[in-house]
């Protein structure tokens, strides 16, 4: 965040400004920018005294060299000398993170987002959309954007999808497809062997994805 200029400043750099200094020299004296210092200038004097002042000024510097609160070239060295040790500071500041890959094999890690349907309490009521034709209607894993992120092998897993709020399955359902209650989740876990043979390994339950 820029400083702020306070107000025994601002009196200063006019001054300065008036007493022959010019505005680097002013901004290189009080710690602010060219840019700052022209802006308070212009706020403090009308712009017909600022313009001739600062020409007033030039014109006085090549005759006086002196007359200055820093010479030219040593307002030029003071902000090389600034940049060159703002360089060196960010470049000494800079350090490599190292990625920690040693001991990990990476195609063998842990799903941490699966967790088994036998360790999960669902609610005593859910509810499931079947197809009117057929019983189950499972999907592909990789169907459920919010799961995209899975690896390639999961997004292969056949899916099922419960809800524990009826109105909520109720906007997923298609015109080919019924809603129906399931009093009994545990039914769920009882079928799993049945389940996993026709290639469902994977039940999805609102923000939860559950293995069989």
């Amino acid at each position: 965040m820029p400083k702020k200029v306070s107000e025994s400043q601002k009196k200063a750099i006019l001054d300065a400004f008036i007493n022959g200094n010019d505005i680097n020299a002013i901004s290189i004296s009080y710690d602010f920018s060219p840019i700052t210092i022209s802006r308070q200038l212009k706020k403090l004097l009308s712009k017909n005294d600022f313009e001739e002042i600062k020409a007033k000024n030039l014109k006085l510097i090549k005759k006086n060299p002196e007359n200055k609160l820093l010479e030219n070239n040593d307002i030029k060295k003071k902000e090389e000398n600034k940049e060159l040790f703002n360089n060196r500071s960010l470049e000494e500041s800079k350090f490599e993170i190292i990625p920690i890959i040693q001991e990990i094999e990476i195609t063998k890690q842990k799903d941490f987002t699966t967790q088994p349907l036998k360790e999960t309490n669902l609610p005593d009521l859910v509810y499931m959309l079947i197809d009117k034709k057929i019983e189950l209607t499972p999907k592909l894993l990789g169907d459920y954007p919010q799961w995209s992120y899975m690896s390639d092998d999961d997004l292969k897993r056949f899916t099922l999808e419960i809800f524990s709020d009826q109105k909520s399955a109720k906007k997923h359902c298609h015109k080919n497809q019924k809603l129906i209650k399931i009093p009994n989740p545990n039914v769920f876990l009882i079928a799993s062997k049945i389940l996993r043979l026709k290639g469902i390994t994977r039940i999805i339950f609102d923000d939860l994805l559950l293995s069989l």
